[in-house]
């Protein structure tokens, strides 16, 4: 047995210290010790799992598998046990013999991934073998499956977020049952694939696109099936720009070749823009008068050239995102936070945000994290259409100068199109994500139920990321935000995948319950 159960005495906090969650105690995994084959140990950690369940279904406690706890939500824990998925690494290439013969991909850079792998482990597998994942957060501290679970969605803006990389699940849905799932208008693997770990064999769209943002309540992701790519070099360039109509413009068409780059960057070569995210902080103006743009375009990558950039693992990586920021400056802002701390405190942001060009694959962009471990971090993703992106800053501006306040937060924005997912958050053709970051204080959660309803009163549909703070979502604003057909859809999926009521009981949690997603 590799699996085993630790009693917790103290609640579950999360990675940023952004709830508190009693639970009972969590299962834990050790390494795969490489006595068997790797495939043979896949099969036998699925049937631990669905033993797992089996315990939990008899002995009435409720149950969840989880990652990093990177999430600052509920969305990945319950009250019962957790199952801690951190040791389930394994990577696989893919039997090119069970591939569809209709796959118009490339087989050969599918990997199928257990759900434990960290996006660093991940990257680094892949680097291995000259390959690369499509999309990444900010940072690799994340577990693929809770990764794409909550809605991960970095910045690939022609892209899209990181479940679009996903092209099958294998799902434990109970003690004696386990599919594998893909698209119908995507066959990938063949049925023989599902039988070789013996698994049923489902191809399903909605069922599909349901499951790839469930955030734990579809069963136990263990294993995903992801299409990878050739490594690439990205040009990354990190400068400051005013807040003007050129930069507006530029957010409100998503259209990053709009901004004119510094000159140490006029070689870069703009025609295959990648990465598009920029940072505002209201202590310097509401508005400032200049925004830190962060883009990146493709570059071929070349292993005999390539000089991963010089990175301490304490600092934050250079794709740092505005709670990044707010982890690495916290130790040295002074209290109490006023208007005269606020030259200082601007300085700080400005030496995290100071301005670079670097040539790096997405394995040394996106990395690291700094936040002290005694931390209590806010984060809140707001997904709304490119068209309404201005429109919501200026209510965000209005709503901090009106507060009188100084409070220690970024703003920004990340553009990402739209998913195929029925509960992804970046569901608009191209989502504009207007990030708030900042310390986790009563003032800065008063601040930010002020947007959502200054949003609302403006009549600018938004979305809310599953795994930042969103306490204002209620079961009729996600009905409202989604749409009932999506929502009903998504339910009865689940309902299909999870055919037990009691199974279904069993991977219901609080979060689920309170936006009227449980059943």
């Amino acid at each position: 047995m590799r699996s085993y159960f630790r009693l917790k005495s103290t609640p579950e906090k999360g990675r940023h210290k952004a709830y508190l969650q009693i639970l009972e105690g969590e299962y834990a995994f050790r390494l795969d010790s490489g006595v068997q084959p790797p495939f043979e140990t896949y099969k036998n950690a699925t049937k631990e799992l669905q033993n797992i369940i089996q315990f939990c279904l008899q002995n009435n406690k409720s149950l969840r598998a989880r990652g990093s706890l990177w999430s600052l939500s509920t969305a990945a824990v319950t009250d019962g046990r957790l199952i801690d998925t951190k040791a389930l690494v394994l990577v696989f290439e893919v039997p090119q013999a069970l591939v569809n013969p209709v796959y118009t991909g490339n087989a050969k850079k599918l990997r199928f991934v257990e759900c434990g792998n960290s996006v660093a482990h991940l990257n680094d597998s892949l680097f291995a073998d000259g390959l690369s994942i499509k999309a990444s957060g900010s940072n690799d501290g994340q577990t693929i499956a809770g990764a794409l679970s909550t809605g991960t969605h970095g910045s690939a803006y022609k892209f899209g977020a990181m479940q679009e990389m996903v092209v099958g699940l294998h799902l434990i849905t109970g003690p004696n049952k386990h599919v594998y799932l893909q698209r119908h208008s995507l066959p990938v693997m063949q049925d023989g694939f599902a039988k070789s770990m013996g698994a049923e064999f489902k191809q399903d769209d909605t069922m599909f696109n349901a499951a790839l943002v469930s955030f734990g309540s579809f069963g136990i992701i263990h294993g995903i099936m992801i299409e990878t790519r050739s490594l690439f070099a990205l040009n990354a360039v990190r400068f400051i720009y005013p807040y003007d109509d050129t930069l507006k413009t530029a957010i409100s068409t998503s259209d990053p070749t709009l901004i004119p780059l510094p000159p140490e960057a006029h070689a870069v070569n703009v025609d295959q823009p990648y990465h598009f995210e920029i940072f505002l902080n209201p202590n310097e103006g509401a508005p400032p008068n200049e925004a830190i743009v962060l883009l990146m375009y493709e570059t071929p990558y070349d292993a005999a050239t390539y000089v991963p950039p010089q990175w301490n693992g304490g600092e934050s990586g250079m794709g740092a995102s505005g709670l990044n920021i707010m982890g690495a400056i916290v130790g040295n802002i002074p209290s109490p936070l006023n208007q005269l701390a606020v030259p200082f405190l601007n300085s700080q942001v400005k030496d995290e945000f100071a301005p670079y060009y670097k040539r790096a694959i997405i394995r040394d962009l996106f990395r690291g994290e700094k936040t002290p471990e005694k931390t209590k971090t806010l984060a809140c993703g707001i997904g709304m259409s490119i068209a309404n992106a201005i429109e919501a800053m200026d209510i965000v501006f209005n709503t901090y100068k009106n507060n009188d306040i100084v409070l220690p937060l970024i703003l920004s924005f990340r553009f990402v199109k739209g998913t195929q997912a029925l509960l992804g958050f970046t569901h608009f053709d191209q989502t504009a994500v207007l990030e708030i970051d900042a310390l986790n204080t009563t003032e800065t959660r008063e601040f930010l139920y002020q947007i959502w309803h200054a949003l609302d009163s403006a009549n600018i549909p938004f979305t809310l990321h599953w795994g930042k703070f969103n306490a204002y979502l209620t079961p009729s604003r996600v009905r409202e935000r989604f749409g009932n057909n999506v929502v009903d859809q998504w339910i009865a999926s689940r309902h299909r995948l999870l055919d037990d009521a009691n199974v279904r009981q069993l991977f219901n949690n609080s979060f689920m319950t309170q936006l009227g997603l449980a059943s």
